[in-house]
C-alpha cells in the first residue's frame, strides 16, 4: 500500500492556519507611542520546537491606521534576539524599543485599523498575512481605552520622503471624505510648533490651579470614592478615572514641585540599569547554578506559567509548578512560581512557611528573596523603614552587571512600591509609576499599575475631606 506524502504548509498557509494555536510570545513597542502617535510593534509566537514566528506592524495611530507590516517564520530564538538588539540599536527607535503586554499593542493595531477604516483607509496588503500573528480581535482581548487621531479629528503629517502624489491623494481622500475643516494636515517641520500650539491653548482651557476647576475635580473624586465598591465591578473604567483624579489632586495639589523634583532624582538612581529584551535572565531561571542543556525548554515554561500568573490562572497554575518542579527539582524559577500562584488564590502568609523552606534551599536566589522582602512589609501594618536595603538594588545585588530582565525588574518594582507604601515617602511610589510611564511605557502589567496607583488614594480621600470641611 502506498502511503500519501503530506506536503508541508507553506510559511503562508501556516500562519494563516495555525499561528493561531501556537503561545505568545514577547512583544514589543516604541516607547514614545504614545505622544508620537505612531506605533511600531513586535508580535511573537512560540513553536513546540523552540523557534519563533514573528510579525512587526507599523501603525499610525493619527490617521491611517497599518501603514505597513512583515512576518518572519519560524525563527531561531537567537536570530529573534538579534532582530530585536538591530532595532533597538539602528535607526529611528535606536533604544526606544520596550516590552509590552499584548493586550495593549492588540487594542493599538486594530483599534487604529477601525479608526482609519472610518475613514475609508485600509490596511497595507500586508497585513492581510502578518494579522494571523494576533488574536483574533473579539471580546477574549479586553478593550483598552486608546485615543486615535488628535482630538477626534485624523492627522495626516509628511515628511520629506513622502512623495507628493501620496500627499496629494490622501488629502483630496480626507476632502471628499469628511470636509476640509475636519482634518489637520501638516509637514513634518511644522509638527513641533503645530502641538506646542494646541497644547498652549488646551492648557490655557484647563486650569487645574483655578479656584473653581480644583473645587470640581475634588468634589468628582470624592463622589467616586464614595461609591458602593460594587459599582467599580461593572463599570471598571470608573475605578481608574478615580485612580487618575487620585493622582493629580496628589501631584498638583499636595506636593510641591521642589518635593517631586527630588523623588525624581532619586528614582532615576533606583533604575540606574538597562531593561533587556528577554523575560528571563539565566539569573532569574537558575540562580546560581549553571544553566542547563534544557534551557530552552524552561525558558518556554516559565514564559508560559508568567503568562498564567497575570492572568491570575492559580488553580492551574499550582498544578502545573508543582508538575515542573517534580520535573526540575534543581530549577528555583518553578519554585517560585508556586508561590506566586499561591499568594494569588490564599494570600501571602499562606505562602510564608514554603517560602522560608525554599530560600534555604536556593540561599541568594533574588526572586525569592525579593518576595521574602515584600512578604514581610505586606504582613506587617506598622510604619517600616523607607525604601529597601542598599544590597537589595538590583545593581548592587549583582555586581558587574547592568542590565535586567522584564521578571526581574518587576519584582524590584514591586519590593520598591511595598516599601515606600508603608512609608513616610509615598511620593516615590507615583514617580516610580511616572518614570515608567515615561521610559518604558507598556512594561507594567495592568496589576501592578492598579497596586501602584492605589497606594496613595487613602491620602488622598483624607486630603479631599479635609479641604472640603
Amino acid at each position: 500500500m502506498n502511503k500519501q506524502k503530506h506536503k508541508p504548509l507553506s510559511p503562508e498557509n501556516y500562519i494563516r492556519t495555525r499561528a493561531r494555536t501556537l503561545n505568545i510570545g514577547k512583544c514589543f513597542i516604541n516607547h514614545d507611542w504614545l505622544d508620537t502617535g505612531f506605533a511600531m510593534i513586535t508580535v511573537s509566537r512560540w513553536h513546540i520546537n523552540g523557534n519563533i514566528t514573528h510579525a512587526s506592524f507599523m501603525v499610525d495611530l493619527y490617521c491611517l491606521g497599518v501603514k505597513e507590516a512583515f512576518w518572519i517564520f519560524n525563527e531561531d530564538p537567537r536570530d529573534f534576539d538579534s532582530f530585536i538588539e538591530k532595532v533597538r540599536s539602528d535607526g529611528e527607535y535606536s533604544r526606544r524599543f520596550v516590552i509590552a503586554d499584548y493586550q495593549l499593542v492588540h487594542n493599538i493595531i486594530y483599534g487604529a485599523v477601525e479608526f482609519a477604516g472610518e475613514f475609508g483607509f485600509r490596511p497595507h496588503k500586508s497585513f492581510e498575512i502578518a494579522k494571523y500573528i494576533l488574536e483574533e480581535d473579539d471580546e477574549h482581548v479586553p478593550l483598552i481605552e486608546i485615543e486615535f487621531g488628535f482630538k477626534g479629528k485624523p492627522l495626516y503629517i509628511w515628511g520629506p520622503d513622502i512623495p507628493a502624489a501620496e500627499q496629494n491623494r490622501v488629502r483630496v481622500h480626507l476632502d471628499k471624505t469628511i470636509g476640509r475643516d475636519n482634518f489637520y494636515f501638516i509637514a513634518a517641520s511644522e509638527a513641533n510648533d503645530f502641538f506646542d500650539k494646541e497644547f498652549e491653548e488646551e492648557g490655557n482651557k484647563f486650569d487645574c490651579h483655578n479656584p473653581e476647576e480644583k473645587k470640581k475635580i475634588i468634589e468628582d473624586f470624592l463622589a467616586l470614592a464614595h461609591k458602593d465598591t460594587k459599582i467599580f465591578h461593572k463599570k471598571p473604567e470608573q475605578m481608574w478615572d478615580m485612580l487618575d483624579a487620585a493622582d493629580l489632586i496628589y501631584r498638583e495639589y499636595m506636593v510641591t514641585e521642589e518635593e517631586r523634583s527630588r523623588a525624581s532624582k532619586s528614582v532615576e538612581l533606583l533604575f540606574d540599569f538597562k531593561i533587556t529584551a528577554e523575560i528571563f535572565s539565566d539569573d532569574a531561571l537558575f540562580g546560581s547554578l549553571a544553566p542547563r542543556d534544557n534551557k530552552s525548554k524552561v525558558r518556554l515554561e516559565a514564559e508560559r506559567l508568567q503568562k498564567m500568573l497575570h492572568n491570575e490562572q492559580y488553580t492551574n497554575g499550582i498544578q502545573e509548578t508543582e508538575a515542573k518542579i517534580r520535573q526540575y527539582p534543581e530549577v528555583p524559577v518553578f519554585y517560585y512560581f508556586w508561590l506566586r500562584f499561591v499568594e494569588i488564590k490564599s494570600g501571602t502568609m499562606a505562602m510564608l512557611p514554603k517560602l522560608e523552606e525554599y530560600l534555604s534551599r536556593f540561599p541568594g536566589y533574588l526572586p525569592l528573596l525579593y518576595l521574602h522582602e515584600a512578604a514581610k512589609r505586606l504582613s506587617s501594618l506598622q510604619s517600616v523603614a523607607p525604601g529597601i536595603p542598599e544590597n537589595f538594588h538590583l545593581k548592587n545585588f549583582f555586581p558587574g552587571r547592568t542590565a535586567f530582565c522584564r521578571e526581574e525588574v518587576l519584582l524590584y518594582i514591586r519590593l520598591l512600591i511595598m516599601s515606600y507604601s508603608f512609608s513616610d515617602q509615598r511620593l516615590m511610589v507615583a514617580m516610580i509609576l511616572e518614570y515608567m510611564e515615561e521610559h518604558h511605557a507598556g512594561f507594567m502589567p495592568d496589576d501592578q499599575i492598579f497596586m501602584t496607583k492605589i497606594a496613595n488614594l487613602p491620602d488622598v480621600t483624607d486630603w479631599c475631606e479635609a479641604w472640603k470641611g
